[in-house]
């Protein structure tokens, strides 16, 4: 037999999957779409991080979703102005589809949401340290991190964020781009994070001299996620580019060795994740 056997949904499957998807009280659903991309469903809404949909020969993989194809979209937080992180195609096309959803994205990128096509009264800046509500009883507390190195604004606003996400008690933080340090740790260790994902991809001199910044290696993001009492860990950016990946089989290999009872979920492009709080 020659039929091709798909397991994972794509393009208007996948958005149905996401709207029929049922979400326990006590849960939350998770879908990857590449590198930092993600969709949580929780608490009747449905957010996207980092939307990176666009076509390129540089790509790995093709986009699961289109972006003129999203219509579900409630929230898109967005932690930095990187391309494959604020990318203009695919918020503009997705802010027509979905008008129902706002844009949370840091301070300082604000007018690079505003040039993507989306309105001012649709963006959300956000500011690290300074908690806000989305509805009732999420909370949004957005936290600085370092990509090679802190840079703020001439307000003191910081260009690079992740956010630590309050669902009525169960806590998800997106790490963004960030390289693991004292000063983040003791940010997060308050939140008692539950579900925490991470880049592994690294950093280098090469990649830096390249203009390619780095992020935590796979040991930082175990180490990180194990000191800060996370429940769960789900790697991210390591599958996009072949000049900035990370094999996640080491990942794995070095939570077994030295973390064996910290949780962990590797999600495909396209794939779906229910879980069940711990807590």
């Amino acid at each position: 037999m020659n039929e091709k056997i798909v397991i994972r949904k794509t393009g208007k499957q996948l958005l149905e999957q996401m709207d029929t998807t049922e979400v326990p009280q006590d849960g939350i659903a998770i879908w990857q779409l590449g590198q930092e991309s993600l969709v949580i469903k929780k608490s009747g809404f449905i957010i996207y991080f980092d939307p990176y949909l666009s076509a390129s020969p540089a790509r790995s993989f093709a986009p699961p979703i289109q972006p003129e194809e999203i219509y579900n979209a409630d929230y898109v937080i967005i932690t930095h102005h990187h391309s494959d992180h604020l990318d203009p195609l695919t918020l503009k096309d997705l802010a027509i589809r979905s008008p129902q959803a706002m844009f949370i994205c840091p301070a300082p990128h604000m007018e690079r949401v505003v040039d993507a096509g989306i309105g001012r009264e649709r963006i959300i800046p956000a500011q690290a340290g300074i908690k806000f509500e989305l509805a009732s009883g999420i909370t949004v507390t957005p936290v600085a991190c370092k990509h090679e190195q802190y840079i703020t604004d001439a307000d003191g606003n910081h260009f690079f964020l992740g956010y630590v996400i309050d669902f009525n008690g169960l806590v998800f933080y997106h790490a963004g781009d960030a390289i693991a340090d004292q000063e983040l740790e003791d940010a997060l260790k308050p939140h008692q994070i539950e579900i925490a994902c991470m880049p592994i991809n690294g950093h280098d001199w090469r990649r830096l001299r390249n203009h390619i910044y780095g992020n935590m290696t796979f040991r930082e993001a175990a180490d990180m996620a194990a000191e800060i009492g996370a429940e769960m860990i789900i790697p991210m950016h390591y599958d996009m580019f072949a000049s900035n990946t990370e094999n996640p089989a080491y990942f794995v290999d070095y939570l077994l060795r030295y973390y064996p009872m910290l949780k962990f979920k590797m999600l495909a492009p396209g794939e779906r994740m229910l879980y069940l709080t711990e807590r």
